[in-house]
């Protein structure tokens, strides 16, 4: 077995709407609804620029979020024993990593959305990094080859 890519990363949410528009507004994603989901479905999809939908989203319920793993963890074969890590932050991961272009444009998207961020230059690696955190507290890292 060989890994090629990121296929995607979920974020499990109580902040739907508000993470939709960080990754639309923010990272110049494009959100849809998830093929073959029936009809209701929120658009739960980010696509980034090849097409490619790597940020799912699972909309849990802020009054009862436990509620919203039942089905979930019998879809995974029992109960879902990362609950206590609640639903802010990356949890058991540190980050995720996205491939980037366009310096420039990014910052300036951070700055019209007031992100703050912290930049890194790498040099032995010929790369710049934007770290950034989402309205879930989930620390993305965004690299930019020079």
């Amino acid at each position: 077995m060989s890994i090629k890519k990121l296929q995607h990363y979920n974020i499990r949410t109580t902040k739907f709407e508000e993470t939709v528009a960080f990754y639309r507004d923010v990272l110049g994603m494009t959100n849809a609804v998830p093929p073959g989901a029936p009809d209701g479905t929120p658009p739960a999809w980010l696509y980034d620029d090849s097409g490619e939908a790597i940020v799912h989203l699972l909309r849990v319920d802020p009054i009862d979020p436990e509620a919203a793993y039942a089905k979930l963890s019998a879809f995974r074969g029992g109960p879902d024993k990362r609950f206590p890590c609640g639903f802010s932050g990356s949890g058991c991961i540190d980050h995720v990593a996205l491939a980037c272009e366009e310096w420039d444009e990014v910052i300036s998207r951070l700055k019209r959305n007031n992100v703050p961020y912290t930049e890194n230059h790498i040099t032995r690696m010929n790369m710049r990094q934007l770290f950034i955190t989402d309205p879930n507290g989930v620390t993305l890292e965004l690299n930019f080859q020079a």
